[in-house]
């Protein structure tokens, strides 16, 4: 008699206790910190994919390494830029896109 008291108030403690694991918070930080965005277009985040093995993150596309990571969000960039300034941004020239593209710190380091 007494162990299934005892045993009731264990699990009744256990239920009741505060749980202090944190919130499951689906954020990501956005790893990429280059600020460059004419035509307002900026560089795409480069995440953490949540994979061990490819853990850089561009647009669902993941990558081994940061700097592969930063390169494709630096094309892709560009690749934004200069469509919008073939599309007819009078505000925009591939040239300028471009230099942009030149500033972007990956191309410093490839």
């Amino acid at each position: 008699m007494k162990t299934t008291i005892i045993l009731a108030t264990i699990l009744s403690l256990a239920v009741a206790a505060p749980s202090h694991r944190r919130p499951n918070i689906n954020t990501r930080a956005n790893l990429q910190s280059f600020t460059g965005a004419l035509g307002g277009i900026t560089a795409t985040p480069v995440e953490d994919s949540g994979n061990p093995d490819r853990p850089f993150q561009v647009k669902g596309d993941t990558f081994v390494n940061i700097a592969a990571a930063l390169q494709r969000s630096c094309d892709q960039q560009f690749n934004a830029c200069a469509n919008a300034a073939n599309g007819g941004d009078k505000t925009l020239s591939v040239g300028a896109c471009s230099d942009q593209k030149s500033e972007f710190p990956i191309s410093r380091i490839l």
